[in-house]
């Protein structure tokens, strides 16, 4: 608890420091605004706008829980979480819970590895037009699911022990209309622009500051939010793959917070939190390897 209120007063300072120090220098928060309203709107919502609607609609489908039976929740929940991106995971964990379909403590499950970045975001955004080559996208996603089945495996010995997990209770909702679905999507959509937009000039911001440039300033946007980070990561040379796959697998503050958005009051958000580090470690460790 101490170290809690250590980080919120540090928290606090930092906020009102950077308050201070953006209304001297606005321009180190116009530009950087203007920029990351830009990224969202040609890159962050073409990406996952209309996935989250879609998986919403499907999730409540009498066809999933056919799925689900027959192939087991954990492999569909991780498929629609990589294939439409965060934090599309926690809201189907979510749905699920709320729905009365599994636990709490196996929706919190599912939300440490379901949350990655889209198979659009990682091949399209990431290997060709960062980095001008698809194959790279694919090889970083195919390492994305090796380190989210990893991590499944790590945060079921942590969750549950040497238990089965638990089986799924048939769902007492009824089907999410179309209506429901882009409505709930599009507001879920505006908060998660906020998100980028607010780290990524954050990350400007304290760059700007600190004078931090090169392998540091990749670093720290990738902590921050991860689609800058990988950004940044280009100019680092033999490290810029290794920091790529760190800011996919780590997916950045500003994916926590969505996360903690959509979680909130229903959820604890410390296993998608474990499960971030423990993706992040693997996806490295594999680029290091084999990248």
């Amino acid at each position: 608890m101490k170290m809690r209120k250590m980080i919120s007063v540090f928290a606090d300072i930092f906020f009102i420091f950077l308050f201070v120090y953006l209304l001297i220098f606005p321009q180190y928060a116009s530009i950087p605004t203007r920029n990351a309203l830009m990224f969202c709107a040609r890159t962050l919502v073409p990406s996952l706008f209309i996935y989250m609607v879609l998986s919403k609609i499907i999730i409540s489908l009498p066809i999933t829980d056919i799925l689900i039976k027959r192939v087991g929740i954990v492999p569909i929940m991780l498929a629609i979480g990589s294939l439409c991106g965060c934090p599309i995971g926690a809201k189907n964990a979510v749905s699920l819970f709320e729905s009365e379909k599994i636990s709490k403590r196996f929706a919190e499950y599912l939300c440490s590895f379901t949350n990655n970045a889209s198979i659009s975001f990682v091949i399209g955004y990431v290997g060709g037009e960062l980095f001008g080559n698809t194959a790279v996208g694919l090889k970083l996603f195919l390492f994305q699911i090796i380190a989210s089945i990893l991590t499944a495996v790590i945060m079921k010995k942590l969750l549950f022990g040497k238990e089965k997990l638990p089986t799924v209770i048939p769902s007492k909702a009824q089907k999410v209309g179309l209506r429901e679905a882009v409505s709930d999507s599009a507001i879920t959509m505006i908060n998660l622009c906020a998100c980028a937009v607010f780290f990524i000039v954050c990350g400007d911001a304290v760059s700007g500051i600190f004078n931090i440039n090169g392998i540091g300033i990749a670093v720290l946007k990738s902590v921050l939010e991860f689609s800058s980070g990988c950004a940044s990561a280009l100019s680092c040379g033999i490290y810029a793959l290794p920091i790529t796959a760190f800011s996919i697998g780590f997916c950045g503050l500003s994916v926590a917070l969505q996360v903690r958005s959509v979680t909130a009051g229903r959820l604890s958000i410390r296993p998608f939190i474990y499960g971030k580090v423990i993706s992040a470690s693997v996806m490295t460790a594999l680029t290091v390897i084999f990248g």
